[in-house]
């Protein structure tokens, strides 16, 4: 049936296999990112069950720019970002509507190219000192010490001061809780995981309060100061709206610094996690990258300005992102009755879609399961949908951090190719698993110091 010939009412097909009251919840929880591409052939839109409520999921990319941009109003954000809230409040990576305009716009002159330049000197510096640091023969879990960098860079970013050292330890110790509860949060659409005091959601709240104060005394101490530093937090500090001339309070403050380290340190972590992987898989590109690397820097980590001429490490991670965008699996909610390819979508219903489905279509790219960098290069256009690529999602909620989160993860990726090199540990497999982040599973390799 035609989009023109189908019934106002009519619903989206149903994917077969529902279980008696769990409905595709098993599938979804068990084998999250098998199923996720197998239903992408019942249709552009498909509706699945979990537990004994309905849920669409958008399929075709032409449609999901219509739910993300063209009509991204009448889909306000879904169960994931509704569950984060407690722990980013009314930060940008949570904030809806008027709210999230405003918040956007004070923020994204702290990420402009200028000030990105600022922050490429403590990526270099970070990385530097932690790849350095690295073990020579001992394996190492590349996901956790990822995420300790990047929490480092994103902490030094914020706060150029003492307190901000300080707070490190901290906010290294706070993340994986943070993460893990808004993770099962939502996954249990019935809101009563999260109000029984078990001693996973006490030590939740013990954490929120131990962030809420280390990041309370810097933003205090910051006010207290009378010269303002290149820093996010004084960027923030000293946003005006345009439209208000207002600026974040204290509360306002701290949601945005915690809607920073929770979306910056886990999705660059597992984004150099993945290339990591990637690269010790497939030697030639490897070796590329190296020969380019040793071509421009001479050994030394890269300047900022130097990253431009990086081509081939640029697509390395874009490439990266495509295979395994770390925010894969979101959702939206329908705010009134809508129709969407033609298929009746109710009121109130949660709508699905999945980035990495998305990216592994071979309709939208050719040969999607191969990790090749160069099919980004200008003459190679007609192996990949350049509009179905959105790692950084699309519309108004695309990602305000993404030159800093690129130019930090180009800048580790090539001072680990100049100081190290990687190699699996013999016996070990590596899986995606998809919870609320795209996991690498197994993921630990050895990175012994490269020869001369």
């Amino acid at each position: 049936m035609s989009t023109a010939t189908r019934s106002p009412q009519t619903r989206p097909p149903s994917v077969p296999a529902a279980l008696p009251v769990l409905g595709h919840g098993l599938q979804l929880l068990r084998r999250r990112l098998d199923f996720l591409q197998e239903i992408r052939s019942h249709g552009p839109v498909v509706q699945i069950r979990l537990g004994p409520t309905r849920a669409y999921v958008v399929n075709d990319h032409t449609l999901l720019h219509q739910v993300l941009v063209t009509d991204g109003a009448k889909y306000p954000r879904g169960i994931h970002f509704r569950k984060a809230r407690a722990v980013a409040g009314d930060g940008i990576i949570t904030a809806y509507g008027a709210p999230h305009r405003r918040q956007r716009r004070l923020v994204l002159p702290a990420f402009n190219r200028k000030k990105v330049h600022v922050y490429a000197d403590v990526m270099r510096e970070v990385a530097t000192a932690r790849i350095t640091a690295w073990p020579q023969d001992q394996p190492i879990d590349l996901k956790s010490e990822f995420v300790s960098l990047a929490t480092t860079v994103a902490t030094k970013s914020l706060f150029a001061t003492e307190l901000g050292t300080s707070a490190i330890s901290v906010v290294e110790r706070a993340l994986p809780v943070l993460t893990r509860g808004v993770s099962l949060r939502a996954m249990d659409p019935t809101g009563l995981l999260e109000r029984i005091p078990t001693p996973a959601n006490r030590r939740f709240a013990a954490t929120m309060r131990e962030l809420h104060q280390v990041i309370d005394q810097i933003i205090a101490s910051y006010r207290d100061r009378e010269q303002a530093g290149e820093d996010l937090l004084s960027m923030f500090m000293l946003a005006r709206d345009e439209e208000t001339g207002q600026g974040m309070d204290d509360q306002q403050l701290r949601d945005e610094v915690i809607s920073i380290l929770l979306s910056s340190a886990e999705t660059t972590a597992l984004t150099m996690s993945w290339a990591c992987h990637e690269l010790s898989r497939n030697p030639a590109v490897s070796a590329r990258l190296r020969a380019e690397v040793d071509s421009i820097l001479g050994g030394q980590p890269p300047r900022y300005e130097q990253l431009p001429g990086l081509e081939f490490t640029r697509r390395v991670v874009r490439e990266t992102l495509r295979m395994y965008p770390p925010t894969y699996f979101l959702s939206r909610s329908a705010a009134t009755d809508l129709q969407l390819g033609g298929y009746h979508i109710p009121a109130g219903s949660t709508v699905l879609y999945s980035f990495y489905s998305q990216h592994r279509d071979p309709v939208l790219f050719r040969d999607p399961d191969r990790f090749d960098p160069d099919r980004w290069l200008p003459e190679r256009s007609a192996d990949v949908t350049p509009d179905a690529y959105v790692p950084f999602g699309e519309g108004a909620h695309r990602c305000v951090g993404e030159s800093f989160a690129l130019a930090e993860a180009m800048t580790t990726l090539a001072t680990i190719v100049g100081q190290r090199d990687l190699r699996p540990v013999p016996g070990s497999t590596v899986r995606p698993v998809g919870t609320v982040t795209l996991m690498p599973q197994g993921l630990r390799m050895l990175a012994p110091r490269r020869r001369s």
